[in-house]
Parts: structure tokens; C-alpha cells; sequence
């Protein structure tokens, strides 16, 4: 008895297949990749399509295995030719994504995006850089999250500037040293044979005005006397440090003077080992001014309270003195205006009424109004005590969280060191 065959021994099974799609003229077109080597190609790594196509053929449907017709294909694509079709296919195409290759794109361009913070800034006090690590850290810390399709370059920004918000981390762009050329020969013409400083000079204030630090207080010197005597064209020279974001500022500055920009160092850092009491000096320096910086927060905010507490005071004696007098007018004002019932009363019915009984005293509605006006008063004094006591409790509070602020730099610092 033969054995059946169930299973043809020409289907071409595809796994770790990844289908990239595109529409043309109404039309669906797919092609049949390995999943690892779609970016490969994009990013112009792999050129040989048959190391990227798992099948050098195109498909209207791969998990259907329907092939795309020629007609179809020149009327889409206006040729015939597969391979040109296959490459427009794998540039413009639509790719179909696992969530394991997106949690992987999204971990690559984290370590990427750490990896040039930690190259590109520093510590701004000590202005050594950060590790890797720390930076990740800190990442975490201030809840930045990648994005898929961005640049690494903005989320690189992005991630300096959230870190300076939150305060996770004392970090800075690294300085760039920089060193800019400019020809005296004009100079020395306009000056009638002077030292040709003056165009220098000036450029080195428009440079300090830009934002430009000049560590060495004098500017390098140009070419030898033998060069100026002879007539030669001399060059100035001066080395200083920006920051990256004033490049474009400085370039045009520079250029604007007619001199060269010369690019020394992209990130200035310190080197070599750390000098203990060097490094134990600048740790004790900045915690003395964290401390006084939050003993004049809390200064300043009892201060502050302590005025709005004699100003709420004042405001409250003033009113209550005119409440006073307003209270002591309607008093008066109703025992005049008693008084005069009591005689209108006595005069008409010598003290007694029809009935030979005493009169009954008439409601006095002046009365009810003056209560009423009092407890209204009363009830404003309240509410501006509770203004006052909460305006109190708030820059205590301020106070408080400051130097908790202070105190966690403190203990983040120590674990550093």
C-alpha cells in the first residue's frame, strides 16, 4: 500500500516573513522581507535585495500567494521591471511591525539618545560628563519617553531640557572652544601703522555680547614683527568657548568682521583623575550655598508673612474702630428714638391707655437691622482671619519644601560622592 502525499513538495513556507505594502492607481502591490533587514536596506547597509526579499516576486496578496500581473504592474509603476519595482516598493512602502520590533526601536533609540547626553553635557559645577547609566537614570527619573519617529537630535534636546526643568539632574550642554582668525593688514593701513587691534577688539565685544567666554584675558598674538615688517599680512587669533545652541550667532558675527572660524574642540570637559580636596572644597562650597540659599528663601518668606500679618492686623483695627462707631450711632439713635416714644406715649395718655392697662412697647425694627450688621461684620472678620491664616500656612509651606528640596540634593549628592 503506497503512503499519501498531503503536503506538495514545492510550497515554500514563509516565516519571519514581513510584508511591505504600497496602493497604486488602486491597486495593492506587497513583497515578502526578512523582518531584520527592511531597515538595513532603508538606511543604505544591505544593497543585495536577495539577502532582504525572502521571494524576488511581487504579490497583490502574500499570505494568499497571489502574484501581481505584468499589465497590472506597468500600468502602476510604468514598467514591467520587478526589480525597480520591488526597490520602489522597499522605499516607499508601508511596513508591518511586531510589538517585540517596536519595544526594540523604541530601547535602540533610548540607549541612543542617552548615549549623546552623556557625550554632549556635563556636570555644570565640576564640568566632568555623566555616564551612560546615570543618564538613563535620570531619564527615568523625569518620565522622558522616546518617540518612534522622531530624530534622535530633538529627543536629544528634548531630554536636556526636561532633565534642567525637573531638576533630576545638574546637568549643561558641554562648552565649545572655538578660535576665530582675523587678517590686520586693513588695520594696520587705517591706523596709520599701529598695532592693528582695533577690528580685533571689536569683535571680541560683539563676541561677549553674543555670549562668548574668553578664559585667557588676553587675546593670542598674530604673526612675528619680522612678517609685519616686511610688509606681510598679519593674523589675530583669539580662542574662546560658546555654548552649541550660539554657533549660528558667532559664525555671522565673525564672518560679518571678515575673519575664519576654526572649530578646536565640539565639547570642552575636564580630564584626568579627580583631586580629593580639590573636589571635597567645591562639594562643601556648594552645600554652604544651598544653605544659605534656603535660609533666604525662609527669611524672605517669613518676611513676607510677617507683613501681610501686620498689614491684615491694621486693616482689622481700622475696621473695628469704625465698626465700633457705627455700632455706638445706632445705639444712640435708638435710645433717642425710644426716648421720644416713651414721651410721645406719656404725653398723650399720661402712661396709660384706653383700658386703663400700660401701653405695650412697640418693636424697635432698628434694632434687628443693627444685629443683623454686627454678625455680617463679624462673619467678614472671619473670612479674612482664614485668608490671613492661609496665606500663612502657603509660605510655610514654601519655606518647608525648599528646604526639602536642599536636603534631597544634599543626600543626592553624598550618594554620588
Amino acid at each position: 500500500m503506497s503512503r499519501q502525499i498531503t503536503q506538495p513538495v514545492n510550497q515554500v513556507r514563509l516565516t519571519n516573513v514581513a510584508v511591505v505594502r504600497t496602493t497604486q492607481r488602486g491597486r495593492r502591490f506587497e513583497v515578502a522581507c526578512y523582518r531584520n533587514k527592511i531597515v538595513n536596506y532603508r538606511q543604505g547597509v544591505e544593497t543585495d535585495l536577495s539577502e532582504v526579499l525572502q521571494i524576488d516576486r511581487v504579490f497583490t496578496n502574500v499570505a494568499q500567494g497571489r502574484f501581481a500581473r505584468t499589465a497590472d504592474l506597468k500600468k502602476a509603476f510604468g514598467t514591467s521591471n520587478e526589480e525597480e519595482v520591488i526597490r520602489t516598493i522597499l522605499k516607499t512602502g508601508q511596513v508591518q511591525i511586531s510589538d517585540m520590533e517596536r519595544n526594540a526601536a523604541l530601547e535602540d533609540t533610548q540607549r541612543t539618545v542617552a548615549a549623546m547626553v552623556a557625550a554632549k553635557c556635563v556636570d555644570p559645577v565640576s564640568g566632568r560628563p555623566y555616564t551612560t547609566a546615570q543618564i538613563r537614570d535620570a531619564m527615568r527619573g523625569c518620565g522622558f519617553m522616546v518617540h518612534p519617529t522622531r530624530g534622535t537630535k530633538a529627543q536629544f534636546l528634548d531630554c536636556v531640557r526636561l532633565l534642567r526643568e525637573r531638576g533630576v539632574l545638574r546637568i549643561e550642554r558641554a562648552k565649545m572652544e572655538l578660535r576665530f582668525e582675523l587678517d590686520d593688514a586693513e588695520d594696520d593701513d587705517d591706523d596709520g601703522g599701529g598695532d592693528g587691534r582695533g577690528g580685533e577688539e571689536a569683535l571680541v565685544a560683539r563676541l561677549r555680547e553674543v555670549g562668548a567666554i574668553f578664559p585667557h584675558a588676553a587675546p593670542a598674538g598674530g604673526d612675528d614683527d619680522d612678517d609685519r615688517d616686511r610688509g606681510a599680512t598679519s593674523t589675530s587669533t583669539t580662542t574662546f568657548q560658546i555654548d552649541p545652541s550660539l554657533y549660528r550667532a558667532v559664525d555671522s558675527a565673525v564672518k560679518g568682521a571678515g575673519g575664519r572660524l576654526v572649530i578646536l574642540r565640539q565639547c570642552v570637559t575636564e580630564e584626568g583623575e579627580v583631586e580629593l580636596e580639590t573636589e571635597l572644597e567645591r562639594k562643601k562650597n556648594r552645600r554652604e550655598a544651598a544653605a544659605a540659599a534656603a535660609a533666604s528663601a525662609s527669611a524672605t518668606a517669613t518676611a513676607t508673612a510677617t507683613a501681610q500679618r501686620g498689614n491684615s492686623t491694621e486693616e482689622e483695627e481700622k475696621e473695628e474702630g469704625e465698626d465700633e462707631d457705627v455700632d455706638d450711632g445706632v445705639e444712640a439713635l435708638v435710645q433717642r428714638t425710644k426716648a421720644a416714644k416713651i414721651e410721645d406715649v406719656d404725653d398723650d395718655n399720661d402712661g396709660r391707655s384706653d383700658d386703663g392697662l400700660p401701653p405695650t412697647p412697640m418693636p424697635t425694627p432698628t434694632t434687628g437691622a443693627a444685629n443683623s450688621r454686627k454678625e455680617q461684620k463679624k462673619k467678614q472678620k472671619k473670612s479674612k482671619k482664614q485668608k490671613r491664616r492661609e496665606k500663612e500656612e502657603a509660605a510655610e509651606r514654601s519655606a518647608r519644601s525648599e528646604a526639602e528640596r536642599v536636603r534631597r540634593e544634599e543626600r543626592e549628592e553624598a550618594r554620588r560622592g
